[in-house]
């Protein structure tokens, strides 16, 4: 072979590795190229393109992330799906509840909102360590039916030990609001049987009648009949029926029981100085004498007197040392009752004072010695 031949059999070969060269470089660069890819889309350790990706997992310690919100670790499951093409969206993991603080455990004897069983509770005894259970008020159909000891039958009166005063006559000065005039009480006991009368004169009229009869027994005095007479008023009446043990009356259609020791609207004036004169104790500061009151009208009560001590008074007959008792009233339009007991007199009245609601007060004032 000559030498041109040889040259141009080595130009030939040259061109032909030229041309070879043009088309691996590009093949070269695709296959780079996609081996790139495949180790963005496999990660670390992929061996080949075309291969299944080969995953190697490592256990690094996750950033010490703020309290507020904890992003759990990834699983394995979760870093393969990342690894894999994604064909739909997966929702990111819901961070997990921020556990509630612990709290401090309730007092043993707190109360629990739980049913409990029903006990029976004695309402009547307080508790220990508290105030007095206030029960509710009755219903008035209760009160009704429950006996009143302030009325007449709901509950029977003391009885006391009694000396009875010997007759006598007491003359008072009486004053009523702007009117003034006389007064007489006059009082006649006679073996069993007694009369009593109280008269008021006012401007030579008489304004004021009350007089009472009966017997005297071992509680007292004992009405049988009460006459109650006003100016220009009819006469009206209580009578003391003894047999039959009932009250009745010329007006009102009231029958009320009748106790031992029940007085009328003046008796109870003896019967007070009676009591006084048998059981002097009763005169002591704070002591009390109860006595059932009547009068004509139906209207009665229960009267306490209450022993104020005793007091001087300075009147037309002079002065005089007294016992002073009251009387208060109960309602609006009960009678009070003030009255001083001489015990000089055998304890009768020298002074009383009766009011009744708005009426101007009656006042008996003893005026001769």
């Amino acid at each position: 072979m000559t030498t041109e031949a040889i040259v141009g059999a080595g130009e030939r070969r040259g061109r032909g590795r030229r041309r070879a060269l043009v088309v691996l470089v590009p093949v070269v660069l695709l296959m780079h190229a996609l081996l790139l890819g495949g180790v963005e889309r496999a990660g670390p350790g992929a061996r080949s393109a075309s291969g299944p990706a080969a995953v190697e997992v490592r256990s690094v310690a996750p950033l010490p992330a703020p309290p507020a919100a904890v992003d759990p670790a990834p699983s394995t499951t979760a870093v393969a799906a990342a690894a894999a093409p994604a064909a739909a969206p997966v929702p990111e993991p819901r961070p997990e509840p921020r556990p509630e603080p612990r709290r401090a455990p309730a007092p043993r004897d707190a109360a629990v909102a739980v049913p409990a069983p029903l006990a029976l509770v004695d309402l009547t005894q307080p508790a220990a360590g508290s105030a007095p259970l206030a029960l509710p008020a009755a219903a008035p159909a209760a009160e009704a039916a429950a006996p009143d000891p302030a009325a007449p039958g709901g509950e029977a009166p003391p009885i006391y030990r009694t000396r009875m005063p010997p007759a006598a006559t007491l003359q008072y000065t009486l004053q009523r609001g702007v009117l003034s005039g006389t007064g007489e009480l006059r009082w006649r006991p006679d073996g069993e049987r007694y009369e009593l009368q109280l008269e008021g004169r006012v401007l030579a009229q008489n304004v004021l009648t009350q007089r009472s009869e009966g017997r005297l027994d071992a509680a007292g005095v004992a009405p049988q009949r009460f006459t109650d007479r006003r100016l220009r008023r009819p006469v009206i009446a209580a009578n003391f029926q003894r047999d039959t043990g009932r009250i009745s009356f010329s007006g009102p259609a009231t029958v009320l029981p009748l106790w031992p020791g029940v007085q009328d609207r003046v008796s109870w004036m003896v019967q007070l100085a009676a009591i006084a004169a048998a059981e002097p104790q009763r005169l002591e500061s704070g002591e009390a004498i109860v006595l059932e009151v009547v009068g004509a009208r139906a209207d009665a009560g229960l009267w306490t007197f209450r022993s104020m001590g005793r007091q001087t008074l300075a009147l037309e007959a002079g002065r005089i040392e007294t016992v002073h008792f009251q009387r208060l009233p109960r309602a609006a339009h009960d009678t009070g009752v003030e009255v001083w007991l001489d015990p000089a007199r055998h304890h009768l009245p020298v002074r009383a004072v009766l009011r009744s609601g708005d009426e101007d007060a009656l006042d008996l004032r003893l005026r001769e010695p």
